[in-house]
This record gives C-alpha cells, structure tokens and sequence, in this order.
C-alpha cells in the first residue's frame, strides 16, 4: 500500500460509502476541498499529503479502519458504531466542542 499513514482512492471510496457521506460531507469534516476529493477518486491527482493526512482523519475519527496488504480497503471498526460527530451545518454554540 502507501503507507500506514496515507489513504488511497478505492479505500476513500469505500469509506464513504459505509458512513453514508458524499465528497461535500467529507470535504467539510476534514476541512478540504471537494473538488480535490473528487480528482482524488477519479485518479486524476492526490491531493497533497496534509490534506490526505485530514482526510483520513476524519473518516478514521468516524470509526473507519483502513486495512492493508494485498488488497488494501476500509471498513466499520469492530468495536461498536462510529463517532459521526456533528456535521457542521448542525453546528450551535450549545454542541460546538
């Protein structure tokens, strides 16, 4: 794979679609752009290692584990359900931690 550290397109995918996020949902809990999300999965261009490193933040913070070796993927941690968070527009001075 590319490193312990580091995502890949398939495993960012994949991750999405087991917490239900689309590249907006992503692109505002990790603090990047969807656009760059979007050529990331598309092969067209990584995103630069910082905001990879924010990316997979946030889906590992969500309760993704990222599995390595020949085929490497994502799945639910299997210690219980993921840690959504709040999603920022949901935001308020009462639940903003």
């Amino acid at each position: 794979m590319n490193g312990g550290d580091d995502i890949t397109a398939a495993q960012l995918r994949r991750a999405r679609e087991l917490l239900g996020w689309s590249e907006d949902d992503l692109a505002l809990r990790a603090n990047v752009d969807a656009q760059g999300i979007r050529a990331f999965e598309a092969g067209r261009y990584p995103p630069a290692p910082e905001q990879r490193a924010a990316i997979r933040g946030a889906v590992v913070a969500a309760g993704i584990e990222l599995t390595d070796g020949a085929y490497p993927d994502a799945r639910l941690r299997p210690d219980g359900a993921p840690d959504r968070g709040i999603h920022p527009s949901e935001l308020t001075t009462e639940n903003d931690r």
